[in-house]
């Protein structure tokens, strides 16, 4: 009997809870997830590579007569250096602009060690980043 008695008391303890908590609100209008591809793909983002979000630039007749025309110049020690149909040139500066009648045809040859890291570095310098690298915001 006295089993009976706690289990019965148990019950009214717990109707008497959820009828005066909120219970029959959520009976009412559950919460309902909105599953949007936003939502999944931030879900998703953390385990995907990085190279995914990259934009790969598409190859246009502006960029192409760009590359054609523009010569891209590292000026160092008031030499500017540059790479004009694949040969390596340098050139004196005349105030702020290129004495373009100096350029001259790098000889590595001749040179030594130090010298020869010199023209690496610039070489490097010259070849990397991205060869779109003009002003303007381009999104």
């Amino acid at each position: 009997m006295s089993y009976f008695l706690g289990s019965m008391f148990s019950f009214l303890v717990i109707f008497i809870f959820l009828k005066l908590s909120s219970y029959d609100s959520y009976k009412k209008s559950p919460i309902k997830l909105k599953y949007s591809q936003s939502h999944i793909f931030e879900l998703v983002k953390p385990i995907l590579p990085e190279e995914a979000f990259k934009r790969k630039r598409k190859e246009t007749q502006t960029s192409k007569h760009e590359r054609k025309t523009n010569v891209r110049v590292i000026i160092l020690d008031r030499k500017a250096y540059f790479v004009r149909n694949s040969l390596f040139y340098v050139a004196d500066m005349d105030g702020n602009d290129i004495d373009t009648e100096s350029a001259t045809l790098v000889d590595t040859m001749s040179m030594d060690k130090v010298q020869l890291d010199k023209m690496l570095f610039i070489m490097d310098q010259l070849k990397e980043g991205d060869s779109n690298d003009s002003g303007g915001a381009r999104n």
